[in-house]
């Protein structure tokens, strides 16, 4: 058992000892000169002795203590039950080595825990796939006592990770092992891609602006993405990922193409689907068709600057990439190193908790207050004896 004060600044309260300590001070009595003849016998140079003296000592050391337990009371003074130390818990993400983890952490008697969804114990097989780790983290660092340091073992090379460096006001211990988690499931392919580009001859013109599209596109992953561009006589190849149908009317064998999924841009294809992309002006000079199983980008005529402005953007290879792909998803994996959570206020904990379970003694103080007053009254009003003559 322990005492603390939930609001200190009340112990400002004690500068009020001034009050009774001036007012119990003895008044300096003013004396008046008498002639006496012995007087002449008494040396100049003696002179009176002074001391520091207080008017009824006992009544102002009641009022001094009335004082003092109101300071208390505005300090709320709580009576707090110490607790054994809680087994220390090690948290230890997908990925790590168990013989690893268990050298990273010098805590034999620690309660080894998975850093996964319930937290199941580290002797358990954890199921496959990839965990939410920064939502986890924040969880764990919820439930940790006040006081405790979270320790976690991670490897190299994270995953499930958010937009948000995790933030925790408990004090970390970061230890970082050999070993990456499991990719995301929606992570993005980094498979070849193969863009198949088929042209009609007045529609050769056309085809530069797919290469310069496929060359920055190869700038950001270099290697990544192939052009196959030819006449519209040409098959499509079985390894196909994208189309590019630079000429009209595509063809029943085009068209069954894309009905098994794949992804295609068809020029000269009138109007027809959702809003895609849309000029300075507000018109629609692209939409997107579902067509089977697939998708299509569709334009109305010729891939071509007067036709479609944006043709001559910067961002017309990222935006055409992305209506062939799709929004990529967010990045969920960086280096453990980079990622270690930040703490609050340094990692000091000062929770709710910690308040709830002190126990406040506003009513003992209150009654203690009651009975020194009373006995305050008493004092002060008790008939004084008279001095002696």
């Amino acid at each position: 058992m322990s005492f603390a004060l939930l609001a200190p600044l009340g112990l400002a309260a004690l500068a009020a000892w001034v009050l009774p300590l001036l007012i119990h001070l003895v008044r300096r009595v003013e004396l008046e000169t008498t002639p006496f003849a012995a007087l002449r016998w008494i040396g100049t140079r003696i002179q009176p002795q002074r001391r520091l003296r207080f008017e009824r000592p006992w009544l102002l050391l009641v009022r001094l203590l009335l004082l003092a337990l109101l300071a208390l009371l505005l300090a709320r003074l709580a009576l707090e039950a110490t607790t054994a130390a809680p087994t220390p818990r090690v948290y230890v993400a997908p990925g790590v080595d168990r013989g690893a983890a268990l050298a990273a952490v010098d805590s034999s008697h620690a309660d080894w825990r998975w850093l996964a969804p319930a937290f199941p114990r580290f002797e358990e097989t954890l199921a496959a796939g990839v965990v939410p780790l920064a939502s986890l983290l924040r969880e764990a660092d919820a439930q940790l006592p006040d006081g405790e340091t979270l320790q976690v073992v991670v490897p190299q090379q994270l995953a499930g990770l958010d937009g948000e460096r995790a933030r925790l006001v408990h004090a970390l211990e970061w230890h970082v092992v050999a070993g990456a988690m499991p990719a995301s499931p929606n992570a993005e392919d980094a498979s070849p891609i193969r863009a198949v580009v088929r042209y009609a001859n007045e529609d050769a013109a056309s085809v530069r602006y797919v290469e310069a599209a496929v060359a920055a596109w190869n700038v950001r992953e270099p290697g990544r993405y192939r052009l196959d561009a030819d006449a519209v006589g040409k098959p499509i190849p079985d390894d196909a990922s994208w189309l590019l149908w630079l000429a009209p009317t595509p063809p029943r064998d085009v068209l069954a193409w894309i009905e098994r999924g794949g992804r295609a841009l068809l020029a000269h294809a009138g109007d027809e689907g959702d809003a895609l992309w849309r000029d300075a002006h507000g018109d629609v000079v692209a939409r997107d068709r579902r067509i089977g199983a697939g998708h299509a980008i569709v334009l109305p005529d010729a891939l071509a600057p007067d036709r479609l402005p944006q043709l001559l953007d910067p961002g017309f290879p990222e935006r055409l990439r992305v209506a062939f792909a799709g929004t990529p998803p967010a990045p969920d994996r960086a280096a453990a190193r980079a990622m270690a959570p930040a703490l609050v206020d340094g990692g000091a904990v000062h929770s709710a908790r910690s308040l709830a379970a002190a126990r406040p003694l506003d009513a003992w103080l209150a009654l203690a207050i009651a009975v020194l007053f009373a006995l305050e009254r008493i004092v002060a009003t008790a008939r004084r004896p008279e001095p002696r003559a």
